[in-house]
C-alpha cells in the first residue's frame, strides 16, 4: 500500500512537469516534448504494489478461509477488483462534476493541458493514505485463525509460573 501511495505521488509530480513542458514549449496541439521514459519510475512503483497486493491478498484469502471454501476465496479476490473498478469510476465522475465549476476546467478536462489530473493523482495518494491508515487498525485488530486467544496465552504463562 505504501508503494501504491509512493506511485501516485510521483506520477503527481511527472504529470506536473509534463504539463508545465507542454504549456511552455508544447506545439500547436499542445504535446509536451517530455520522454515516455518519464512514466518509467510510476508504472514499475505501481506494477510492484499491484504484485506485492495480489499475492498477499490470495494467501491471505486462502489461509484464513475455511479448506470447504477456498473457490469462494479466489473469487473474492477477482469481486474486490470489479467493486475498485466501480469505485474508480465513481470518484472519476466525483471529481468531473465537483472541480469543473460554472464554465471552469475539471481536474480531468477533455484536453489534457488545461485539466490538472496531478491533484487528482494527488486525491488518489491522500485516499490511499487514509486506506493505510485504516488497513493497519484493522491487521492491528485481526486475530488469525489458528491463533490462540490472548486469554489463552496469559493461562499457559501463569501455568509456567
Amino acid at each position: 500500500m505504501a508503494i501504491a501511495i509512493m506511485s501516485m505521488v510521483v506520477a503527481g509530480l511527472v504529470e506536473k512537469k509534463r504539463r508545465d513542458s507542454a504549456l511552455a514549449h508544447g506545439g500547436a496541439d499542445g504535446t509536451s516534448p517530455l520522454s515516455a521514459m518519464w512514466l518509467a519510475p510510476q508504472l514499475c512503483l505501481m506494477g510492484v504494489a499491484e504484485a506485492f497486493n495480489a499475492v498477499g491478498q490470495v494467501e491471505f484469502y486462502n489461509r484464513q478461509f475455511p479448506e470447504h471454501m477456498q473457490t469462494l476465496a479466489g473469487s473474492l479476490f477477482h469481486c474486490s477488483l470489479a467493486g475498485a473498478s466501480y469505485l474508480s469510476s465513481f470518484l472519476i465522475a466525483f471529481v468531473r462534476k465537483s472541480t469543473g465549476g460554472p464554465g471552469g476546467a475539471s481536474w480531468l478536462d477533455d484536453d489534457i493541458n488545461v485539466g490538472r489530473v496531478d491533484y487528482y493523482y494527488y486525491l488518489i495518494a491522500a485516499l490511499g493514505v487514509g486506506n493505510l491508515l485504516y488497513f493497519m487498525v484493522c491487521a492491528h485488530l485481526y486475530r488469525y485463525k489458528g491463533t490462540p486467544e490472548l486469554e489463552d496465552v496469559c493461562k499457559d504463562i501463569k501455568a509456567v509460573f
